[in-house]
């Protein structure tokens, strides 16, 4: 685990130090040395951006760092600050050892606590821990995790069914059915590319770093994005309303056209026939000018319990309805994840058999910023 190699080449340092520049004759425990070595060491120690603690020969602490302190509940009762104890006393047996220890929240957290033996020569004066907050790194490693099984399952279906429709074309000779299975095939094959190019978008946005921004007229995109989709809407019998006026904000193009295209594309496969979407676009003058995207359907509406869950990757709301319109399930992770790159946010408003309503707004650039940014 990378937090565990750096606290053990944390440790190393540390501990040559600490001996380094032990004063002669000075047992460690003797922790109220007054010189400027020990001075610097301990002002050192509290800039590290990990908890430090030792402890003596006998297991009992004679220095933390002010990072330490901030991380544990409570040195006498806390969960962390009985666990550092057990460590520290442990390591002067047992030279090294790693873990990791939950606090029963809330928020719960999550401390690796590294422990080391200090050695002189062939003596053992004492030991150190280093105190670790992983609880962020836990869970990016959990997404991941999820994320990794949720693709291998999205993809297994369609690449099974290509493979299962394949062989069975091989060994048929009706005219009719091989018609029939090459259109399955070919809905299978565009569904297994639906999903890959969403993957494709959802990893290049959240790796993307937002250095090299443009000036974007969001009326624009939103114009695009309408043409491309009428077929669709028109084979729906979805009517598709705008009601859009020329905004400007700062960002990638790109990805402004996978939120619309995203927003606009789900609210028409779960509309109704003869159903209805408004688009809006405006400026909102507040302290600080934003845009305002509102996408609204009349739909099938989301259930109250589902509408925590509607940003996670994969994540339907009507999986049935979704893997038959041609859903990925990662249409509103992307909103989600463009939306904050662009420090925006996106607020969704739904009431099941009735529609569902996602607010998306966006810092605006106003127009004396976009002409200072034509003209360089």
């Amino acid at each position: 685990m990378l937090v565990a190699l750096v606290a053990g080449c944390l440790l190393s340092l540390i501990v040559g130090y600490l001996l380094g520049k032990r004063i002669k004759n000075k047992p460690l425990e003797d922790h109220s040395v007054d010189t400027p070595g020990y001075q610097i060491t301990e002002r050192a120690l509290d800039t590290v951006p990990m908890g430090v603690v030792i402890a003596d020969k006998k297991g009992e602490i004679v220095f933390r760092n002010n990072t330490a302190d901030a991380l544990i509940d409570s040195w006498e009762n806390g969960v962390i600050g009985h666990k550092v104890r057990e460590c520290l006393h442990a390591a002067i047996k047992e030279n090294q050892n790693s873990e990791q220890v939950r606090t029963p929240g809330p928020p719960q957290r999550t401390i690796e606590i590294t422990t080391r033996q200090l050695n002189e020569l062939d003596d053992v004066i004492g030991s150190i821990a280093v105190l670790s907050d992983v609880t962020e790194q836990n869970r990016i490693e959990t997404v991941r995790s999820d994320f990794v099984a949720n693709v291998s399952h999205e993809l297994k279906t369609p690449i099974g069914a290509v493979s299962l429709l394949a062989e069975t074309l091989t060994q048929e000779s009706d005219p009719e059915v091989i018609a029939r299975l090459s259109k399955r095939l070919e809905a299978e094959s565009q569904r297994l590319g639906r999903i890959v190019n969403d993957i494709l978008d959802l990893s290049r946005i959240e790796g993307q770093l937002l250095d090299d921004r443009t000036v974007i007229d969001l009326e624009e995109i939103v114009g695009e994005v309408v043409d491309r989709l009428s077929t669709v809407a028109d084979n729906r019998r979805v009517r598709i309303q705008t009601q859009t006026a020329s905004t400007f904000i700062s960002g990638d193009r790109l990805q402004f056209i996978s939120l619309v295209h995203n927003l606009i594309e789900n609210a028409v496969k779960y509309s109704e026939d003869n159903g209805e979407v408004k688009v809006t676009l405006e400026y909102i003058n507040d302290e600080k000018p934003l845009v305002k995207l509102q996408v609204q359907d009349t739909g099938i509406g989301i259930p109250e319990r589902e509408q925590e869950r509607i940003f996670e990757r994969f994540y339907r709301v009507d999986r049935a309805r979704s893997r038959q319109s041609g859903g990925t399930g990662l249409g509103l992770s992307i909103v989600r994840n463009v939306a904050i790159q662009h420090g925006g946010t996106v607020e969704v408003h739904s009431i099941e058999h009735e529609g569902t309503t996602v607010t998306v707004h966006i810092p605006a650039q106003t127009l004396k910023e976009k002409e200072r940014a034509e003209h360089g």
